[in-house]
């Protein structure tokens, strides 16, 4: 069993993780780098830090099969406690780039227990050099335009979006250490 060290200053570096996620998904597009720690299995520090600070024991984890093995189970069990779930349902989901996993088919919450939506960590080759999404909505003053290289999958569940608010799927990008976030309550256009 291979642990890895978590946070370097566990309080601060979580607080500064969760206030930088915060920013994130309050300002759609918005790329912020996350506290350094050591990547478990083949994941990036950036979802490491995403995982080290949002899950915990009351949040199941669904792991895609590109990125599940045994030092990402380990770590997670130890750090947060998280209990990896094989459910869809699962309030949080870390997919590879390469996943082929139904975008859709993770939960949308409904209208009278949205919270009961999936938060989907996905990792990305990079947040810069895809197709241009246009951004408009909640926490944006004026449309921005962010290119950052997603999977067919995830392109096709935002032309394709079914979800109305407040029903819907927040979407978490990462790579290296940087990260950005699509909430459900953005409308993006895909260009």
């Amino acid at each position: 069993m291979t642990l890895l060290a978590s946070f370097s200053h566990p309080v601060a570096d979580a607080q500064r993780a969760f206030r930088r996620i915060l920013k994130a998904m309050s300002e759609p597009g918005v790329m912020v780098s996350l506290p350094v720690l050591p990547a478990w299995g083949q994941t990036s520090t950036a979802a490491t830090a995403v995982m080290m600070t949002l899950v915990d024991g009351e949040t199941p984890l669904w792991i895609d099969a590109r990125l599940d093995n045994e030092a990402l189970r380990n770590n997670l069990r130890f750090h947060t406690g998280a209990p990896v779930t094989d459910s869809t349902r699962a309030p949080f989901a870390l997919l590879h780039a390469e996943s082929e996993a139904d975008i859709a088919g993770f939960s949308a919450g409904d209208n009278l227990s949205p919270e009961k939506s999936s938060t989907l960590i996905i990792e990305v080759p990079s947040l810069s050099g895809g197709l241009t999404l246009r951004l408009r909505g909640p926490g944006l003053m004026e449309t921005r335009a962010i290119a950052p290289k997603l999977p067919a999958n995830v392109l096709r569940y935002l032309r394709d979006r079914s979800h109305r608010f407040p029903q819907g799927i927040d979407l978490i990008f990462t790579c290296g250490e940087n990260m950005m976030a699509l909430p459900r309550t953005t409308d993006v256009e895909v260009c």
